[in-house]
């Protein structure tokens, strides 16, 4: 993960510290939405397409197709295998009133594995079986853990296209943990307070573990009968109870916490307690990214995404971004970890501002001959209802 999303991401959970945690639990998939983003690139063109390509670290378009998580990833999709399930897929949905680019179709088949299905947005009828046929997809595809993506308020009427990502991960932990050793304790809260929660829990076994400045971290590996495919969870614990909000800090300072490699060594650990934990998190990333540097594609009046459509019907060359959110579903305990994210964009039809002159404040006035440029009068108003 790149330093501009790595940034996103931490800068939303420090915005949440310096707020008191007041949102609680985080989950997010940078993975889902490096996907959907990039449905989004490939269809983008000039500063707008530099601004996305820099996000998600290409230095070219043909370079990020031939590097992007879509066409390395997808291709690595699991099904069960030794208990490890691990899938990544992609759903379009455009105005049926929308020609796309045969570019663009081709690159949504060739590397996102997908073609788009024709709704009409316009009607409402066919608008509320769009959005539950969405909505369905979604399930099936996240199975079951994200039941629903959108909302037909979520549609304005200029809304025309919709990029949707679903990832599902299920992975039964190498050591897994007894239930019946399974304990209650307590676990202290950034405000001081505790809580009685259910503890997983080993002794004497061996992890791979590193104690660093400020925080330790502790690898647990997922089963897996194919070798070229390694999935682990990472836990990062501060030395100190009150010491998240420091930790955030660390990360959002150094790349190489995020995707640099670990040093970590196998020891003996006398006991370990990890938590059992369920997280829902509805994330809506415009704001931080907008305030990272990502601003083209919300722009109202963007005109460089013309990769993605014809110039026919009632869509012209203003395209933007009116609408991105993901929904992440995790869930921990004694056998292993099972979630789910699904990242949906919804593009819009802009309009180029059309220019307008409303004199409803003071204004000057000058009355001249255009010919000898002699000024007959010259004024200024302050209130016309004045005499």
């Amino acid at each position: 993960m790149n330093k501009f999303r790595k940034q996103v991401i931490t800068k939303t959970l420090l915005d949440d510290a310096h707020n008191g945690f007041k949102n609680g639990n985080f989950v997010c998939s940078p993975l889902s939405l490096d996907i959907a983003l990039g449905m989004l690139t490939v269809g983008a063109q000039g500063k707008t397409l530099k601004q996305l390509l820099g996000f998600l670290r290409h230095g070219s378009i043909n370079q990020f197709l031939s590097e992007s998580p879509s066409s390395k990833v997808l291709a690595k999709s699991l099904s069960n295998q030794n208990n490890l399930e691990f899938s990544l897929v992609n759903g379009v949905w455009v105005g049926e009133y929308v020609k796309l680019q045969s570019y663009y179709q081709t690159i949504l088949e060739t590397v996102y594995k997908t073609q788009a299905t024709y709704v009409d947005f316009k009607n409402k009828v066919k608008l509320n079986e769009a959005v539950e046929e969405i909505n369905l997809w979604v399930t099936k595809e996240t199975k079951g853990l994200i039941p629903s993506i959108v909302k037909t308020s979520d549609f304005k009427e200029d809304d025309f296209m919709v990029l949707l990502n679903a990832l599902y991960f299920k992975g039964a932990w190498y050591k897994q943990f007894a239930a019946h050793m399974t304990r209650n304790f307590d676990f202290c809260l950034i405000n001081g307070d505790t809580v009685s929660v259910p503890f997983m829990t080993l002794e004497e076994t061996r992890f791979e573990y590193g104690s660093f400045n400020g925080y330790k971290m502790i690898k647990f590996p997922y089963k897996s009968s194919d070798e070229s495919k390694n999935f682990s969870m990472y836990i990062f614990l501060p030395d100190r109870k009150d010491g998240l909000q420091h930790l955030l800090e660390l990360f959002h300072s150094n790349d190489d916490l995020f995707h640099g490699e670990f040093a970590l060594k196998e020891e003996t650990l006398r006991s370990l307690w990890i938590p059992k934990f369920k997280i829902s998190t509805k994330f809506e990333p415009q704001d931080v990214m907008e305030e990272l540097g990502l601003t083209l594609p919300f722009d109202r009046t963007n005109i460089e995404f013309r990769r993605i459509v014809e110039k026919t019907g009632p869509v012209d060359d203003v395209i933007y971004v009116s609408k991105i959110l993901q929904k992440s579903v995790i869930e921990v305990d004694e056998r292993g970890t099972e979630a789910a994210s699904c990242s949906m964009i919804i593009l819009a039809v802009g309009c180029v501002p059309k220019k307008s002159f409303v004199a409803d404040h003071p204004f000057m006035f000058m009355v001249r001959e255009d010919t000898s440029k002699a000024v007959l009068f010259v004024g200024a108003v302050l209130n016309p209802l004045v005499n």
